[in-house]
């Protein structure tokens, strides 16, 4: 509510200075845009320009902001991927206590015992 209060209350501002500029201002001048001349009040002239390089700031933002998101789009999917992985890795069994190590001798051993029924 506070936030909407503080905004309101800039934009008031704003629009309070922008009446008492153009009070002060009313002069009408000429403008040449390169295929005609036109002229238009100083009020005018300030306002549109300023919408324009607003406009203009969006569209070049607009390029890294969508950007970012194909990024983030990215950088989700490999975190899934990689929260996938961890959660195999925990319900994998615990290795051996000689550290998981691969002894193919124990193994054919062990593998030999159980085909014989031999196994302790």
């Amino acid at each position: 509510m506070l936030r909407r209060i503080v905004i309101i209350s800039l934009v008031l501002a704003v629009a309070a200075f922008a009446a008492f500029f153009a009070s002060l201002n009313p002069a009408v001048i000429p403008l040449d845009l390169a295929f005609g001349e036109i002229e238009a009040p100083l009020t005018l002239v300030l306002v549109v320009c300023l919408a324009l390089g607003w406009v203009l700031g969006l569209v070049s933002a607009s390029f890294m902001i969508f950007r970012m998101m194909a990024q983030r789009r990215t950088l989700r999917r490999s975190l899934v991927l990689a929260e996938k992985e961890i959660d195999n890795l925990r319900t994998m069994p615990a290795p051996e206590a000689d550290g998981g190590l691969a002894n193919p001798q124990r193994d054919a051993e062990a593998g030999f015992l159980a085909r014989t029924g031999n196994a302790d």
